[in-house]
Order: structure tokens, then C-alpha cells, then sequence
């Protein structure tokens, strides 16, 4: 099969090298920045948050409503209630199904604490099930389902909130896969031409080198090393 390459071995699942670049902008699209007007701080103003609207609207765009959640399960923990569930997606471009595990927890909300109870008597207070709120989880159960959403969704990407509240952040680098050249060897060429052009460190050239066939090296190895003499690396 010329036109067709293996993307996994073990499952033989092939797809047409037209499709792999279509697979890389949908990747794009799923790491392209939140929407703002979907960020708000949690409730403790520690940190901020993609809201829950914005997570299934963004997940019924990009996936076209092909999302469900399943094996949502939950267990007490002291006066807390921890959770997990699945977030499975049907990749538009590939058509396979991809899970991801989402976890959360919740407190459970208590009665206010005594005046004059004080120290470990307090603790003892909020883990007490006797001075649990009427219906204190009522509104929390629902949010810790959609907080539990939410995390299996950061794993997507990064439309999903996965980097508002770090420092040190990662860019997807999308580049053609090894053996996904094959448009015809002059559009090879020029399409490695353009990718070192881009290129803007070590990392990302010898990626452009291990996706090179032999025939195309030939005539942009030249280039190429230039490139990575600008880095302080001479062949």
C-alpha cells in the first residue's frame, strides 16, 4: 500500500497520508489558548478556571457532540467525597475512541462550629456527620461530576484550561510525520525548506532530520547543517 503508512503496529490501524495532516490541525485546535470569557477564579481565589459551559460547548464543537462520560464513581473520605469518571470522545479526523480519566473531590459542608470549640475539637467537629448541613450536597454532588469533567478534559489540551495556572508551559510544535512526505519529491523538498526556515532550536531540527528520506536529505542536508551552525553545531 504506497499511499498508506502504519501508525501503530500493534492495533493496525492505517490511515492515508492525506489524513495526517489533517490530524496534526485538529491537534492544533484542541492546544490553541481557552476562551477568556470562560475563565473565572475558584472559590477560594487561589487559582483560576475554565467553567464548566464552556468545557461541553468546546467539547460539542470540536468533537460534534460525539462525547459521553461513564463509570462516574464516588466514595466518603473523612468530610470529603472523592470521584472519578471516563470522558470518552470520537476523534473526528481518525474516528477512534479515546478515554480519559477525570478526578475531583468536594467537602462535605458542616454547621458552623461552636463558639469555644477550638484546636483539634474543631477537626472533630467538621468530620462529625451528625453536624452535616440539611441537603449539603445537594448542589456539590453535580459540581464534583462537572469538576470531574473538567479534569479528564485538561488531558485533551489545551483549549481545555490545561495551562491557565502554570508558570512553565509547553507550545505544541506540530511537524509532518516520518513518512508523511510522498506529495512528489520537488514538494518535499520545498516543504523541508520551509520547516527549517521555521525551525528555532536543536530540538526541532533533528525532528525535520529523522522525517527526511535519503533523497531529500541530498539536497537540503547543506541547509540543514547551516541551520544548526547558527545553534554552535558544525558537521
Amino acid at each position: 500500500m504506497p499511499n498508506e503508512i502504519l501508525i501503530n503496529n500493534n492495533s493496525n490501524m492505517n490511515f492515508h497520508k492525506d489524513n495526517l495532516e489533517a490530524l496534526q490541525k485538529f491537534q492544533q485546535m484542541l492546544n490553541a489558548e481557552p476562551d477568556q470569557a470562560g475563565i473565572e477564579s475558584t472559590p477560594d481565589k487561589k487559582a483560576r478556571t475554565l467553567v464548566i459551559s464552556h468545557v461541553e460547548t468546546t467539547l460539542d464543537e470540536l468533537f460534534f457532540g460525539h462525547w459521553r462520560t461513564e463509570n462516574f464513581k464516588w466514595a466518603v473520605l473523612a468530610n470529603e467525597v472523592q470521584a472519578s469518571l471516563d470522558l470518552v470522545v470520537i476523534h473526528p479526523i481518525s474516528g477512534y475512541e479515546i478515554r480519559r480519566v477525570g478526578a475531583a473531590s468536594v467537602i462535605i459542608m458542616v454547621d458552623r462550629v461552636p463558639d469555644g470549640v477550638t484546636g483539634t475539637e474543631r477537626n472533630r467537629w467538621a468530620l462529625n456527620p451528625d453536624n452535616k448541613k440539611a441537603n449539603a450536597m445537594d448542589l456539590a454532588f453535580g459540581k464534583l461530576k462537572a469538576e470531574c469533567l473538567k479534569n479528564a478534559a485538561l488531558s485533551l489540551g489545551k483549549v481545555f484550561g490545561r495551562d491557565i495556572n502554570r508558570v512553565n508551559k509547553d507550545t505544541y510544535k506540530p511537524f509532518k510525520l516520518k513518512g508523511a512526505l510522498g506529495r512528489g519529491h520537488e514538494q518535499d523538498v520545498a516543504y523541508v525548506r520551509e520547516l527549517i526556515q521555521q525551525a528555532t532550536d536543536l530540538t526541532q531540527l533533528h525532528k525535520i532530520f529523522k522525517a527526511c528520506s535519503p533523497e531529500v536529505l541530498a539536497e537540503v542536508g547543506d541547509e540543514l547543517n547551516a541551520k544548526k551552525e547558527q545553534y554552535g553545531i558544525s558537521e
